[in-house]
């Protein structure tokens, strides 16, 4: 009679066969993000691939945020953008019909002023201009647009409609509700004199100028974006989860006052904790369905014979002769 196995070796080995699963399905899921991040790398050619954004200078609205729209808190998708023609203007994407989050154009993440030390800045390419003087530039891409939709002062402060040593451009039905009437004033430009380089704007910053009036702000003059200054241009997003990072790293445009901040939308805050919720619950909510498929659907499902496989022959039963041998009341008497 065997003896039994005591049962110190047994829990050794289920302790053996525990940690041996767990450390393959470490390696699998290490593995498995690998393979992701190199894909995203490969997509992107920055990294990091993701930028959160830290304020509301790209939002289409000061209280509510939208799919679509970068508001504070998302995290944006960034694609290397090496030459000018990996940029679309808001000019080409207007003549064009190209738009991205909401408005005409590439939005892009650049070094202010090319400062690797400051923060990245993530706005509209509205135009690219090369400076032609002091204060003066060649912005060919007016020509794009109908007349009546621009018009621009030369050297001698006449207006033209070349673009070619222009002093100042004027360019109607801007911004994302298309109600404004922006002058652009390239002297005012913060090393404009170093482009070529693009002008930008913040979505929501172009409304400090009333719709229909006549505006001579809303862009930025702080800095001019020249082609080495980028880092990428945005694609895609990533709502909400940003705003995970800025609260326990708060930003000088959010969000210093914790989880709630008013800086960033009610509306961000209460689908980020749905969004938890949904995630803490997302194991139980599969293990739930699994079983449930087991249990009713799968039993009520045909049987598929799958063609590679061989089909097993009944075991033989006590007392049935051996496969390929006669039972001898079988066989015919001798003569």
């Amino acid at each position: 009679m065997p003896r039994d196995r005591p049962r110190d070796e047994d829990d050794e080995e289920e302790d053996e066969h525990f940690w041996k699963g767990l450390a393959r399905d470490l390696l699998v899921a290490g593995i498995i993000v690998v393979v992701f991040l190199a894909a995203v790398y490969l997509y992107t050619g920055v990294w990091p691939p993701l930028v959160v954004v830290e304020s509301s200078s790209m939002q289409h609205s000061d209280r509510e945020s939208f799919l679509g729209v970068i508001d504070t808190g998302d995290m944006v998708f960034q694609q290397a953008a090496p030459t000018r023609a990996d940029v679309v203007t808001y000019l080409e994407g207007r003549a064009t019909g190209y738009a991205t989050y909401g408005d005409y154009g590439d939005v892009i993440i650049f070094h202010p002023n090319g400062n690797l030390g400051a923060i990245p800045v993530i706005h509209r390419a509205i135009l690219w201009a090369r400076p032609n003087g002091t204060g003066y530039a060649d912005v060919v891409d007016l020509l794009l647009l109908p007349q009546s939709d621009w018009a621009a002062n030369n050297g001698s402060g006449l207006a033209t409609h070349s673009p070619y040593h222009i002093q100042t451009a004027w360019i109607r039905s801007m911004g994302f509700n298309h109600d404004l009437n922006i002058t652009f004033t390239f002297g005012s430009v913060n090393g404009f004199t170093r482009g070529p380089g693009y002008i930008t704007m913040g979505d929501n910053n172009a409304y400090i100028c009333r719709p229909g009036v006549p505006c001579s702000g809303g862009y930025d003059t702080t800095w001019f974006a020249l082609q080495s200054h980028i880092i990428g241009r945005a694609r895609g997003e990533l709502p909400w989860f940003g705003l995970l990072k800025l609260t326990l790293q708060p930003a000088t445009g959010c969000c210093s006052d914790g989880w709630g901040d008013t800086r960033a939308p009610k509306n961000s805050w209460d689908s980020l904790l749905v969004s938890l919720l949904f995630l803490l619950a997302l194991p139980f909510i599969l293990e739930f369905a699994m079983r449930g498929w087991t249990k009713y659907v799968s039993p009520r499902l045909p049987e598929i014979r799958w063609p590679w496989k061989r089909r097993t022959k009944p075991a033989a039963t006590e007392g049935d002769p051996p496969n390929g041998e006669a039972d001898p009341s079988d066989e015919e008497p001798e003569e």
